[in-house]
């Protein structure tokens, strides 16, 4: 994040907040003070709209934001975008959140919950909650986004193995792309349905 507000023309700077700031986020924050980027704290329930056919939609986290040691990922911003015939879910590092996703399944109706596409950060090192299951059943997506799906060397020689190996108990008649092996992902809305290309 530090990169992208020090390298692209970033018109606002949007996030959840965070109870106590790792010196990574700290910095993120004094960036965009100095390059003077407007910045606005989210909770579950806004909107964000980009134009006139698309719009972000947060679904967590709620208000007050979790006192945990692991809030990053329980208090990490899961949106839905929506464009024409497109429907897209960004559950991010709150997919490896059983606070999270027990919280986004217990507070947003199933059909609400719908979508044609989920993105998740997964973690060698961490195996998925079963949470993450049942609300990926209620989400009903056609297709998995997973990033990174790659281990990193050093977790490799430590034993590692990717991070699908705690999907294996994930039954789904989604596609799953993981954007390690096929690079950026171009998703596009055509009205009534939508496409994906990917670098592989």
């Amino acid at each position: 994040m530090i990169d992208i507000v020090s390298r692209f023309q970033v018109g606002e700077a949007v996030d959840a907040g965070m109870l106590h700031p790792t010196t990574a986020y700290a910095l993120y924050r004094r960036t965009i003070s100095e390059r003077a980027i407007p910045y606005v704290q989210v909770r579950q329930g806004a909107t964000i709209t980009l134009g006139a056919q698309l719009a972000l939609q947060i679904f967590w986290p709620p208000s007050p934001v979790h006192k945990s040691s692991t809030e990053n990922e329980d208090n990490g911003l899961i949106i839905r975008m929506l464009a024409p015939g497109l429907r897209m879910l960004l559950l991010d590092s709150a997919a490896l959140s059983k606070y999270a996703l027990t919280g986004l399944r217990d507070s947003i109706g199933p059909d609400y919950l719908a979508a044609n596409i989920v993105q998740i950060t997964g973690d060698a090192s961490k195996p998925f909650p079963k949470e993450l299951p049942e609300v990926l059943q209620a989400i009903h997506p056609s297709l998995l986004i997973i990033s990174p799906a790659a281990i990193s060397s050093k977790q490799r020689k430590a034993g590692a193995s990717s991070v699908l190996a705690s999907l294996q108990s994930i039954s789904g008649a989604w596609q799953i792309d993981q954007t390690a092996q096929t690079g950026a992902i171009e998703i596009t809305s055509h009205g009534q349905n939508w496409t994906i290309q990917s670098d592989a």
